[in-house]
């Protein structure tokens, strides 16, 4: 019996120290706001809206989406965001 509940104990402690992070990644209300994007954009329109003015993680976010934009329409996403992404990707160097 003490060697499970020493190991449920550990348990317990793994999970105290997963929280931290989740509480550190809280958004306030301002955060909330500039992560916001327009509803009424199409997908190509809100990529190259967070290539430009989004956060890091929402332009990786567009990065990680790309091949489903290229499916969905290969032509647009070619002429706009793909452009963007290497404009974006030249200001980081």
């Amino acid at each position: 019996m003490e060697l499970s509940l020493f190991g449920y104990i550990e348990d317990l402690q793994e999970l105290a120290i997963i929280e931290r992070p989740v509480r550190r990644s809280l958004k306030t209300p301002e955060e909330i706001e500039r992560l916001t994007v327009d509803e009424e954009l199409n997908d190509i329109e809100r990529a190259v809206y967070l290539l430009s003015s989004g956060q890091d993680i929402q332009g990786t976010s567009v990065v990680a989406n790309l091949p489903v934009l290229i499916r969905q329409n290969p032509s647009e996403t070619l002429r706009r965001v793909v452009p963007k992404i290497r404009e974006v990707l030249h200001v980081a160097e």
